[in-house]
């Protein structure tokens, strides 16, 4: 019967793309999970929304593809002595889509907006690293910064592609509920939107008006497929172009020589994500006056020996395994993963050790004790909890059927529920609404942009203010990054020593339960000829690739 559906589904993409598949002038790329829920860069939150979105609008600079450094793109620019004035210039050369000039003033709207009480932005944390933005002429600004912040481009810069000002109001008021956001009538990247199906496909078509010049491919379609599964099927019968997946997904393609592949350790991490607030009475981490709240703690998960029994009780190295052989997957133990082998350390911060033993013996210790059915109790509240994710990545997955059995076994009864991503990403995971869940999270460019984005305080998700999913609150870790991202010249090895101190926090908090490493696998059909991609080039950047269809 599973069979059959799967046909059916793929029979049905097939029709739906009609002469798309294969055209000589359109590149179908694949989009796996739910539908995109904005094309509005500052208000992104999604890998499928933000995937094309990076076709449609520059950032302020592009990404060496090698080094994952800065380089000129849209903008050039020089930095002050004191590391805290960037004053950038636009390209004379750069319009939007429908001829308009890119403008300072553009990019001043967009940091304005982002910052605006009126818009729930995601960027609000990151971009308030910038203390004033200041335009100076039509093609110039300058960004001024409260402290040296030797994470800036892979924080607040990479967040402020300038948006169209001409196509908002000004005073925001319809920045939420514009058309723009579904269809963007101009953009700065090189392509344009065309048209958009819902939970089918987003169709873009070259920009003449770019820059750089218009792609080499005229036609862009992102065709939205429902599970990895069924991306194999599509990429196997030619259905789409490029996918990205990941090494047991390759392993299973039985046709591997029509595609180029490349392969690279993804600045990535899964985690198990254990509430320490109450999901019913939220708050921030800090008060209007700047201190500390006195959170509700979560009634599962609140004690460290609760969140270390559960990183304990559960086999990692068996879930690394289900990746396939030749990943080379390892268990994590923090932020910093093997993509930054100067801070990645697993010779002195090891991961949590499936022990299940000890696991049981903490959680008698924090007074949950065995019932008669065989799960746990305390204070006559049933360890019996909703594992509320979405199946967009067959890791997660696999992590969630291991941790129910396990977990099980020592009296953690885990119900999993499972989403579609859209709605789990609106109701679950960014209203911070449950008690646990799992999900991925990365980080750039940047050595800290997961710790950063996941553990820092005031990045705690409640009133769209950042990504610290957890609810996890602690001054220590606070200093500790601050210390890294400011520190004096930015040395790299001072940095990495810092950030090892990190994941020796992170680790003994438990302030997620880091799952494994993971490398993806970026296949592309040989019909694309010229085509490079790199382990930072942050696909698609077209204009770094130039990717041009064979004769």
């Amino acid at each position: 019967m599973k069979r059959r559906l799967l046909v059916l589904l793929l029979s049905l993409i097939l029709i739906v793309m009609g002469t798309s598949a294969q055209s000589e002038d359109t590149l179908i790329w694949s989009l796996v999970g739910g539908d995109i829920s904005t094309l509005n860069p500052a208000l992104a939150t999604d890998g499928t929304s933000l995937t094309v979105i990076s076709a449609l609008f520059d950032n302020l600079f592009r990404v060496n593809p090698e080094t994952g450094l800065p380089e000129p793109g849209l903008t050039s620019w020089s930095i002050s002595e004191d590391g805290l004035q960037y004053t950038f210039t636009i390209r004379e050369d750069a319009v939007w889509s429908d001829g308009t000039p890119i403008t300072a003033a553009d990019v001043k709207f967009t940091y304005d907006a982002i910052l605006s009480d009126t818009v729930e932005s995601p960027r609000k944390a990151d971009i308030g690293a910038i203390a004033s933005l200041e335009v100076i002429d039509d093609q110039t600004f300058v960004a001024t910064l409260e402290a040296p912040n030797c994470t800036i481009w892979g924080s607040a810069f990479v967040n402020l592609p300038p948006l169209p000002s001409h196509m908002f109001e000004a005073d925001f008021s319809d920045f939420m509920t514009s058309s723009f956001n579904t269809a963007p009538s101009a953009t700065s990247g090189p392509y344009m939107f065309d048209e958009r199906s819902s939970g089918e496909f987003v169709r873009l078509v070259a920009n003449p008006s770019y820059y750089d010049g218009a792609p080499a491919i005229p036609n862009l379609l992102y065709r939205i497929i429902a599970d990895p599964a069924t991306l194999n099927q599509a990429l196997q019968t030619g259905a789409v172009d490029y996918g990205f997946i990941y090494p047991d997904q390759f392993e299973q393609l039985t046709q591997r020589d029509i595609f180029n592949s490349f392969v690279y350790p993804l600045n990535n991490a899964p985690i198990v994500i254990m509430n320490y607030q109450d999901p019913n009475n939220l708050q921030n981490a800090y008060d209007e006056d700047g201190n500390l709240n006195e959170l509700v703690p979560n009634q599962f998960f609140a004690d460290i020996r609760v969140r270390q029994a559960v990183a304990m009780g559960y086999d990692k190295a068996a879930l690394a395994m289900t990746q396939g052989p030749e990943a080379g997957s390892v268990p994590l133990s923090g932020p910093i993963v093997p993509a930054f082998y100067e801070a990645y350390d697993m010779a002195d911060i090891e991961p949590w050790e499936y022990n299940p033993e000890r696991a049981a013996e903490l959680l008698e210790e924090a007074g949950w004790e065995m019932g008669s059915d065989g799960v746990r109790v305390k204070d006559g509240v049933r360890f019996e909890v909703d594992l509320v994710y979405s199946k967009l990545v067959d890791l997660w997955g696999n992590a969630a059927l291991i941790m129910q059995d396990q977990l099980g076994q020592i009296g953690i009864r885990i119900n999993i529920i499972e989403q579609e991503w859209s709605a789990y990403l609106g109701n679950v995971l960014l209203s911070g609404e449950f008690d646990i869940t799992i999900v991925g999270f990365g980080g750039g460019t940047e050595i800290d942009g997961i710790a950063y984005n996941l553990l820092y305080s005031r990045n705690l998700v409640l009133d769209g203010g950042g990504f610290n999913l957890a609810g996890y609150v602690n001054p220590e870790m606070d200093e500790m990054l601050d210390t890294a991202r400011t520190l004096p010249g930015c040395d790299v090895a001072e940095r990495a020593e810092l950030y090892r101190e990190v994941q020796r926090i992170a680790r003994d908090d438990v302030a997620y339960d880091w799952l494994v490493s993971t490398t993806q696998v970026h296949v592309l059909n040989q019909r694309v000829d010229e085509a490079y991609i790199g382990q930072w080039s942050g696909v698609p950047n077209w204009e770094l690739i130039g990717w041009g269809f064979g004769q």
